[in-house]
Order: C-alpha cells, then structure tokens, then sequence
C-alpha cells in the first residue's frame, strides 16, 4: 500500500513541476495553454482512472484473496 502512495506522490508532484514550468515559459503553444487552463481537470481524470484501476486490481495489488 505504501508503495502506491509514493507513486502519488511522485505523480503529484512530477505534474506540478511541469505546470510551473509551463507557466513560467513566455511563449506557449496552444496544447500548454490547454494543459494550463484545464490542470485541475486532467489531474482529476488522472486521479479517477488510477482510482478505478486500483479497485479492479486491488485483490492482485494487495495480495488478498478474493
């Protein structure tokens, strides 16, 4: 379990560097300012499909049996 949580952690925060990043760039392309106005979606999305995943997979994950 705890190693999900540091994947979390290292997504979260690997997606804020590249945000800052893209922020702190002068000129943007249309798909970066997409990813800019719409981040808190697209995490969101991310965070769902790894939600839904893991509850499929989590006898196999955790090494219950189910």
């Amino acid at each position: 379990m705890i190693y999900i949580l540091i994947i979390a952690i290292l997504l979260i925060i690997n997606f804020t560097n590249g945000i800052s990043k893209i922020q702190n760039k002068e000129t943007k392309n249309n798909f970066e300012i997409f990813i800019i106005d719409n981040y808190k979606i697209i995490f969101g999305l991310i965070f769902l499909l790894f939600s839904i995943f893991f509850w499929q997979n989590s006898c196999f994950l955790l090494d219950v049996d189910c």
